[in-house]
């Protein structure tokens, strides 16, 4: 599993710089609510919004990350929020060079 799928970004994109910049920027731009979201008591909300943003891009392993945390037991909820988080990093430095290829 790769933590992003080019080819189904770029599938989803069109191949279109201008579009995938775009894609990224909207991304970029509900991390601050996801973050904190994955801090409040509704965390599964941010999760599960998150899983189907991630997926609609090829986010792979942030998608496997958010399914993981849904499933997680209660007693795993923490160290599967920490996994989110990491994969969440990943993702965003994935996306970097879209956005900078339309700069």
């Amino acid at each position: 599993m790769t933590v992003l799928d080019r080819a189904h970004f770029e599938h989803m994109t069109g191949d279109d710089p201008a579009l995938q910049a775009e894609i990224v920027q909207l991304f970029q731009s509900q991390v601050n609510d996801w973050t904190s979201g994955l801090a409040a008591d509704g965390w599964r909300d941010a999760v599960h919004k998150l899983k189907g943003s991630a997926r609609g891009i090829g986010l792979d392993v942030l998608a496997a990350a958010c399914e993981a945390a849904e499933r997680a037991a209660p007693g795993d909820t923490a160290a599967a929020l920490a996994q989110v988080r990491a994969a969440l990093d990943e993702a965003l430095i994935a996306l970097t060079p879209f956005a900078a290829d339309a700069a």
